[in-house]
C-alpha cells in the first residue's frame, strides 16, 4: 500500500467523524503526496486548533467539538453497545488519529529510527482502519463508528477500565488535528513525535489488554494481540531513541490537559 492509498484511507475515516483534521480532507485536489511536508504546504493547511501546540493545557474535549455535532446517533444509548463495537469504534478514530500525525511528522523526522517507526505506522494502521471497518460491517450491518461524543466517551471509560488517562487526554489523543497542529508547531518535532506517540500507543495497548478479557469475537481478540504486540514493541524502541538524545526515556505529557 502506498503512502497515497494509505493517506486517503485515513481521510475517509477521519471525514466519517466529522474531522477537521487540515491535512486535504475537505478535496482530493489538496492531498499531498507521498513524503510531503503537509505542515509546510499552504495548499494543506493548519488545523484550527489554538489550544493543541506544544506543552498547552486545555486541549480535551472541546478539541473534538465538531465529532458531535448534529449527529445522527445522537441520544442513542452508548451502554447499549457490546464491548466488541465499542472497541471497534474506539479503535477507528485512534488509529486515524496517530495515522494524521505519522504523516506530517515523516518528512521532517531526521532520525532514522524514528523516521523508520513512523513509516511502520502509516503502513500498517491504515489497512487495520479497514480491517476494523470490516469486522464492524460484518458483526454490526455498518462500517460507520458512532461518533465519539461525551456519551461514547463515558461509555468508553467504563467499559475499558484499564485505560487510565483522564477524559480530556483520551480525547485528545483521538483528535487527529490537534496531533498534528503539536507536530507543525514544534520546535524539536522528533521529541514531539516521541512524546505523543508513546502514551497513544498506551492508550491503545491499555484498551486491547480489556478486549483480550472481554471482547465475544474471536478476530477482535487476535487483533487486540497484534496492537499490543506491535505498540509495546514500538514504545521500547521510542523510549530507547529518547534515552539516547534527550537523556530520559519517559515522556513529558503534550496537550490533553498538559
Amino acid at each position: 500500500m502506498t503512502f497515497r492509498i494509505v493517506r486517503m484511507a485515513r481521510i475517509a475515516v477521519c471525514a466519517s467523524f466529522g474531522m477537521t483534521i487540515g491535512l486535504g480532507a475537505v478535496s482530493a485536489q489538496s492531498t499531498p503526496g507521498a513524503g510531503e511536508d503537509v505542515c509546510a504546504n499552504p495548499a494543506v493547511g493548519m488545523p484550527e486548533h489554538s489550544g493543541a501546540a506544544m506543552g498547552t493545557p486545555g486541549v480535551g474535549m472541546g478539541a473534538m467539538s465538531g465529532m458531535d455535532v448534529a449527529s445522527p446517533m445522537a441520544g442513542m444509548d452508548h451502554a447499549a453497545m457490546d464491548f466488541d463495537q465499542m472497541y471497534i469504534d474506539m479503535m477507528v478514530p485512534h488509529h486515524a488519529s496517530i495515522l494524521a500525525m505519522a504523516e506530517a511528522a515523516l518528512p521532517r523526522l531526521e532520525n532514522e529510527p524514528l523516521g523508520e517507526i513512523a513509516t511502520a505506522i502509516i503502513e500498517a494502521q491504515g489497512p487495520e482502519i479497514d480491517e476494523l471497518r470490516g469486522y464492524r460491517e460484518q458483526f454490526y450491518g455498518d462500517p460507520e463508528p458512532m461518533p465519539m461524543d461525551d456519551g461514547m466517551m463515558a461509555a468508553m471509560g467504563e467499559m475499558m477500565p484499564s485505560m487510565s488517562g483522564t477524559p480530556e487526554e483520551m480525547a485528545f489523543q483521538m483528535d487527529a488535528a490537534a496531533q498534528v497542529a503539536v507536530i507543525c508547531r514544534a520546535d524539536d518535532v522528533a521529541l514531539a513525535f516521541i512524546d505523543l506517540t508513546i502514551p497513544h500507543h498506551e492508550m491503545a495497548i491499555d484498551a486491547s489488554r480489556d478486549a483480550l478479557d472481554r471482547a465475544t469475537h474471536p478476530e477482535i481478540r487476535e487483533f487486540a494481540q497484534r496492537v499490543i504486540d506491535a505498540q509495546q514493541r514500538e514504545i521500547d524502541e521510542l523510549s530507547a531513541v529518547r534515552e539516547e538524545l534527550y537523556g530520559s526515556a519517559t515522556p513529558e505529557a503534550v496537550g490533553g490537559g498538559a
